[in-house]
């Protein structure tokens, strides 16, 4: 990156501002050129329509380009005095007719107002040695849901000529069952820097579009924030092999069961058939709770029963565990919430 764009990154100029600074509009550019303090040379700023911006410094004796301040190993009181006063011209532009962008890419940047205009929320800035990574946070939990890194584009796409080329990434969590057919997708990719086994990144290079990156982004939040990830039911598990629900079903709609824990009188649950059904088979409606029954048979102990009523019957095709899993549902070993995207599902 070079001493201009290092000084104006995650700046955006105002082309406006520019030419009340005194910057002159020329050919496609807006250039300015100034005297620096020690009167020794001159500098000259271009910017162009795109926001890219280059300079030089000119030796007013020769005549010639002087470019030694560019050499971060230089030193010296000479070379660090021009550097200081080229810098500081630089800074005093930026200060006087820029925008503060959050990240470097545009794509980056539209993405985080979107995020600010849909939910509220602006990144911070946790990583002291690399700040232009932002990280978006559920505002109940303070749990990420997105991360935008600037990094080398190889440290996602493995391609050998891409080292050192500059990108910006966003990693947003997903279901692990997406993942191999996300990663087939041109800009999607296994997750860099963090758990590749529910996370991915994300090119911002316009390669996806805006709607299709923040329809990932809203996915992730909704992973990353349990309580507006959660249904108003209960899914509890019911095995073929100690009990036969279906038959016992196909004789009246009404069942007494294992009272799980939280559940009360008027609540939603939803029965889970382990293998060989594997899918949820009925809805049901709580009637009565906290029928006494004391029962102890090594690993199980039930104090309390409770009394269900179907109220729908749900086809097995309909949600089978595969199914369940894209909705973030891998096993069903007690009783657990029930995702409100699935309960919407097998309410359509």
């Amino acid at each position: 990156m070079s001493f201009e764009s290092e000084a104006f990154k995650r700046a955006k100029p105002d082309f406006d501002k520019l030419l009340e600074y005194g910057f002159t509009l020329s050919n496609g550019k807006y250039i300015y050129s100034n005297i620096l303090p020690s009167e020794e040379f001159r500098a000259e700023i271009a910017f162009d329509k795109n926001g890219t911006v280059t300079g030089v410094v000119i030796d007013l004796d020769t005549g010639d380009e002087y470019d030694a301040f560019r050499n971060p190993h230089r030193t010296g009181e000479f070379v660090g005095r021009v550097r200081e006063e080229y810098g500081g011209m630089l800074s005093g532009i930026r200060q006087s007719c820029c925008t503060e962008m959050p990240f470097i890419f545009d794509q980056s940047n539209r993405i985080a107002k979107r995020v600010y205009e849909e939910f509220g929320e602006k990144p911070d800035y946790p990583f002291s040695t690399a700040p232009s990574y932002g990280v978006f946070r559920n505002t109940s939990n303070k749990k990420w849901y997105g991360l935008i890194m600037n990094v080398s584009r190889d440290k996602v796409t493995n391609i050998p000529s891409d080292k050192n080329v500059a990108a910006e990434i966003l990693n947003l969590k997903t279901v692990p069952e997406k993942i191999p057919d996300l990663i087939k997708v041109d800009g999607i990719y296994k997750c860099y820097h963090m758990n590749k086994d529910s996370w991915l990144s994300v090119l911002l290079d316009e390669t996806l579009s805006d709607d299709t990156v923040m329809e990932l982004l809203r996915e992730s939040k909704r992973l990353t924030d349990k309580k507006a990830n959660k249904g108003t039911g209960f899914i509890i598990p019911s095995n073929p092999k100690y009990y036969d629900i279906e038959t016992e079903f196909a004789k009246g709609t009404s069942q007494v069961w294992k009272q799980g824990k939280g559940i009360k009188t008027g609540d939603t649950v939803y029965i889970y058939v382990g293998s060989p059904v594997s899918a949820i088979r009925y809805k049901c409606i709580v009637t009565q709770t906290d029928i006494p029954y004391d029962y102890e048979d090594g690993s199980l102990t039930i104090k309390n029963l409770m009394k269900i009523e179907i109220v729908k019957y749900i086809d097995k095709e309909k949600c089978p565990l595969a199914k369940m899993k894209e909705f973030g549902v891998t096993t069903v070993r007690g009783v657990r919430f029930m995702p409100k995207e699935l309960e919407d599902y097998l309410n359509e």
